[in-house]
């Protein structure tokens, strides 16, 4: 399971990078004149990005602080995906492109702290 989720850290990583440079597609990030165009993109390629991508290396090869950093990526990712929620539902913009990286995020967010939480409990 550490293997599939360091996977999944690292390419949530590169997309979101490669995503925010272009602001979910709304165009290229240096191009956008509205603070509230870039909030989540800036975030994404400054935090969620290089964070996401450092916890799929620690992930895959199980250092200590791997889990750690993926439960903190995970709660990365259910904030800005409840952001994007809100958002999407506010401007009545239901764009797959929204959509999609918005569920992806969510469903690994909670399933890597559920997994971290049912190891744990299992300890006990």
């Amino acid at each position: 399971m550490n293997r599939l989720f360091g996977i999944l850290f690292i390419l949530t990583g590169i997309f979101a990078i490669a995503g925010g440079l272009y602001t979910w597609g709304d165009g290229n990030i240096f191009d956008q004149n509205e603070l509230v165009k870039v909030l989540i993109p800036w975030a994404d390629i400054f935090l969620t990005g290089p964070v996401s991508i450092i916890a799929g290396l620690a992930v895959l090869k199980n250092k200590s602080w791997g889990q750690t950093l993926g439960l903190a990526t995970s709660g990365i990712y259910v904030f800005g995906s409840a952001l994007v929620f809100i958002s999407i539902f506010w401007n009545n913009d239901y764009s797959v492109f929204l959509i999609i990286p918005a569920l992806s995020g969510l469903f690994i967010g909670v399933a890597f702290i559920t997994l971290a939480l049912k190891r744990e409990m299992d300890k006990i």
